[in-house]
């Protein structure tokens, strides 16, 4: 195996930057001849269902859909880099479906935003959500972050310095997440 075969996974609540040091990551090549891909949930949601008001099951579909993805890249030697929220317990456990059976790592970084950051960073984006103020200000300050995790401050350095630190942490042999555990510390949807 690999140092860095499996999958990494970006979490953290909206405006936290996941997005960009993802694509930086992806774009950064580990050794020579191994690439990593960069799956976007929210890119993803918006090829599959375009029409849809992002309800909680065309969301869990378009986890399922990118796990999916995921398992086939990492099962053919790619180091999947796979982004989104990851806050609730259905959407960690759709992951772990996925890979079922797999002998794939899983790693979790974990960026942190305070809500008035992310607040800030939504009043300045320019794309199409369903998102309000207030609802980033609530999931920035109520997310589940999982100890066994990277945590980056997402205000502390460019997406190149985080992606950077990312590479220097796999490099660094970590030992993948608990599976399981991560999956519980998920929240439920009430």
């Amino acid at each position: 195996m690999k140092l860095d075969d499996g999958i990494v996974v970006l979490s953290g609540p909206p405006c936290s930057g996941k997005t960009t040091a993802g694509a930086v990551l992806a774009a950064e090549r580990s050794f020579p001849g191994h690439r990593r891909v960069h799956l976007a949930v929210d890119t993803l949601f918006d090829l599959l269902f375009p029409g849809s008001d992002r309800n909680r099951d065309d969301r869990l579909r378009a986890y399922h859909g990118a796990h999916l993805h995921a398992r086939m890249l990492v099962d053919r030697g790619e180091t999947v880099v796979l982004e989104c929220t990851y806050a609730r317990r259905e959407q960690r456990a759709s992951l772990l479906k996925a890979l079922a059976g797999s002998t794939a790592s899983l790693w979790v970084v974990e960026f942190f935003v305070t809500p008035e950051e992310a607040v800030s960073r939504f009043r300045e984006r320019r794309q199409a959500t369903d998102l309000d103020e207030a609802l980033v200000r609530e999931r920035a300050d109520a997310f589940p972050y999982f100890d066994e995790a990277l945590r980056l401050e997402s205000s502390a350095g460019t997406p190149e310095e985080h992606a950077q630190r990312i590479t220097t942490w796999l490099q660094q042999g970590p030992r993948p997440v608990d599976q399981e555990a991560w999956t519980r510390a998920g929240r439920g949807w009430n």
